[in-house]
């Protein structure tokens, strides 16, 4: 929800007084005088989910592909030091178990326009010189994760005792990236991250949803009554990534296991 975000945004100008925040609509035009003093810029604004984007396509363009375009067009590459895009696991597509050199074929407009704005990046890079790096985080948890998120949803719905539906067989498996161990890896790219390169970001282990489910029940001390039902369109059935080239330049190395990640997600959703 909006207002969650607003009260994410109005804790960081808590923490550093020296957080400037800045409301834009990256759908328009951006001025060049807004970002002329970054460094770096991280660019992690987008439309996400993978659902919403059949039925809200030519959002997820506006928001996805034409917004980051603007934003290239505002940076200055002969003073703006780097360019990070945040892109997805989901440019992959149903299947994905190795590294950054993996076959590219997302399944859903929500992977497509990522990998298009990924396009985007490089070319505006190739035509001016900006230098950039990609990363593709795999399936973020955490505390302040979205509610619209599969974790967040099961644990919810065990915290009070609901059903939990899932959306084909319970196979469907995953090396999540706790968020701690992502922002690590992203703020580690500012010195380390190569120019051009892509890098996964993506956990140790591999989950399928059953198996998430299951040991949220474990530490909750509840049994999940779990439904079966349809699969999704655009549901990607395996993410297994390997972050070797993260390691290597990034010294990448997460450090929360899925049942600790899960743990404080639940600590920071039974506090709201």
């Amino acid at each position: 929800p909006l207002g969650r975000k607003v009260a994410n945004w109005n804790r960081l100008q808590q923490l550093n007084e020296n957080v400037k925040f800045l409301v834009s609509d990256l759908r328009l035009p951006v001025n060049p005088l807004d970002i002329e003093d970054c460094d770096y810029i991280f660019h992690l604004a987008a439309m996400p989910g993978l659902s919403l984007s059949w039925e809200e396509t030519r959002l997820y363009i506006d928001c996805n592909v034409l917004a980051t375009a603007n934003l290239l067009k505002a940076c200055d590459p002969k003073s703006l030091k780097k360019f990070f895009y945040i892109s997805s696991s989901s440019v992959y597509g149903r299947r994905i178990a190795g590294d950054e050199s993996s076959p590219i074929s997302p399944i859903s407009p929500y992977g497509v326009t990522k990998l298009a704005a990924e396009s985007m990046v490089a070319a505006y890079s190739s035509s001016t010189g900006l230098k950039y790096s990609i990363f593709r985080p795999f399936s973020v948890y955490g505390p302040r994760q979205r509610d619209d998120m599969a974790f967040n949803i099961f644990i919810r719905k065990l915290l009070n005792n609901q059903e939990i539906q899932v959306f084909g067989d319970g196979s469907q498996s995953r090396t999540n990236t706790y968020v701690e161990d992502l922002v690590n890896g992203l703020i580690s790219g500012i010195n380390n991250a190569k120019n051009g390169e892509i890098y996964n970001l993506c956990g140790n282990e591999q989950f399928n949803v059953s198996q998430v489910i299951e040991t949220l029940g474990r530490i909750l001390n509840k049994t999940p009554k779990v439904i079966f039902g349809t699969e999704r369109l655009g549901d990607q059935h395996e993410t297994k990534g390997d972050s070797q080239n993260a390691r290597t330049h990034l010294g990448y190395s997460p450090q929360i296991s899925l049942e600790v990640g899960l743990t404080k997600q639940i600590e920071w959703q039974m506090t709201q």
